[in-house]
């Protein structure tokens, strides 16, 4: 079940903190008057009953002055670019109303209506009755949100809150297969070519993720380790005692038709490629799979990226985007073997490439600098920040693609065809 990402927002001083504690019924995040008590954006993830799981985000306020105020409003502006649920929340006596300024508000509600948020404003009834109300909600009737107004430094009105957003929120998920349709009762080829950088005792994310969702489905997996090395070797006894192996295994598989898919870790493209040319044989990568599911079946958008790759010219500025964190070793997709292919191509050092690795990604401003984005399959993230950046991308228009399209690419137009075809997906 996927998680649903609900961020609290607003001015310093307003309650944001107070919400976050009320909801998780525990003292996470720091509450004091004093302000940008909040410094950077506080995680905690949980589930309410009736609701569904959740990860909450508290962020700090976006009123706050100078450079680190800005850096502060940009982080909680990213927070809510992969909220599902934006909680706006007001204190009625901050002295800013009282000069007409409003426009942290309008800032917030705009930014989530344009990425098509769900909304909600929630007044901090304080203690203290005698702070003037100076906040005039004819200001904002405009934008037609729905509010609570709720004392959120009592922690029996928990309850009034989880029954409010309960009854008001409307978010339904996308229901994106993991895979294309597929029947029960044949194989899935799974080529998992270990390396160096494979985590000893456990798969890959994308592995464990596709061999449950298969076997769930009563579809039988069959996997298997490739030596890549021996695979690429320039002995040709070698290299064709590894083709051997894999070949018996598909002919073995085969039999009877029972072979319906081949999934293989991108990086074996242009061995797959090569052994698999003239066997019928439907296959897909990791990464497209990963990519297409994290997307919510937008894998269309990452195909067509690849004419912004193939119209590169000198001097060009690309990203290389990957999801995960950890050191990288030898053979890395996106730091050596994308880069050095690229180099191949267009010639040394001729296309300029920035890496950004984790949650980490360029700014909208930043985006404009490059001619085209290429992203891992994304298993490292969610949904949310997937779709966070597609937008973000679009609204700059900046092209973008994907590892497994690239690599897959690479071999050629028709093996990016096959590697797409399971989609019903195809490019000239």
């Amino acid at each position: 079940m996927k998680r649903m990402n609900i961020g609290i927002f607003g001015r310093v001083n307003s309650g944001k903190s107070t919400l976050m504690n009320l909801i998780t019924q525990q003292y996470l995040s720091i509450v004091d008057s004093t302000p940008g008590t909040t410094t950077d954006v506080k995680t905690t993830v949980m589930e309410i009953h009736d609701f569904g799981p959740i990860k909450l985000f508290d962020t700090a306020g976006i009123d706050e002055n100078g450079k680190l105020g800005l850096k502060k409003k940009k982080k909680a502006f990213d927070t809510l670019k992969r909220s599902d649920i934006v909680l706006l929340v007001i204190n009625e006596s901050n002295n800013a109303y009282n000069f007409g300024d409003y426009n942290s508000e309008k800032e917030i509600i705009e930014l989530a209506q344009k990425r098509k948020k769900e909304l909600f404003i929630v007044v901090n009834k304080f203690e203290n009755t005698r702070n003037k109300k100076l906040f005039n909600f004819e200001v904002l009737s405009e934008y037609k949100c729905k509010k609570i107004d709720i004392n959120l430094s009592k922690k029996e009105n928990y309850m009034v809150l989880v029954e409010f957003l309960i009854k008001n929120s409307k978010v339904k998920f996308k229901d994106t297969e993991l895979l294309p349709p597929l029947e029960k009762d044949r194989v899935v080829f799974l080529n998992i070519p270990m390396d160096e950088e494979t985590p000893n005792g456990r798969f890959l994310r994308p592995q464990m993720m596709i061999e449950e969702y298969l076997v769930r489905k009563y579809i039988p997996t069959f996997a298997y380790r490739m030596d890549l090395i021996k695979a690429r070797s320039q002995v040709i006894e070698i290299q064709e005692a590894e083709r051997l192996r894999f070949m018996n295994f598909i002919k073995y598989l085969k039999r009877d038709n029972k072979l319906q898919l081949l999934i293989t870790d991108s990086q074996a493209m242009d061995v797959i490629a090569k052994w698999t040319k003239y066997l019928d044989i439907e296959i897909t990568t990791f990464s497209i799979v990963m990519i297409n599911f994290l997307s919510n079946g937008e894998l269309k958008l990452f195909v067509d990226g690849i004419k912004a790759f193939e119209n590169l010219k000198r001097g060009d500025k690309i990203m290389i985007a990957e999801g995960c964190n950890h050191d990288r070793k030898a053979e890395d997709i996106g730091t050596i073997q994308i880069p050095n292919k690229i180099n191949e191509i267009f010639g040394n050092g001729s296309i300029e490439i920035d890496h950004y690795f984790g949650r980490v990604f360029a700014d909208y401003e930043k985006l404009k600098e490059y001619k085209l984005i290429i992203h891992c399959g994304g298993c490292m993230l969610d949904n949310q920040v997937i779709k966070s950046r597609i937008e973000d991308l679009v609204d700059s228009r900046v092209s973008f693609t994907n590892f497994g399209v690239l690599l897959s690419y690479f071999q050629g137009k028709k093996e990016l065809n096959r590697v797409i075809k399971p989609y019903g997906l195809k490019i000239c």
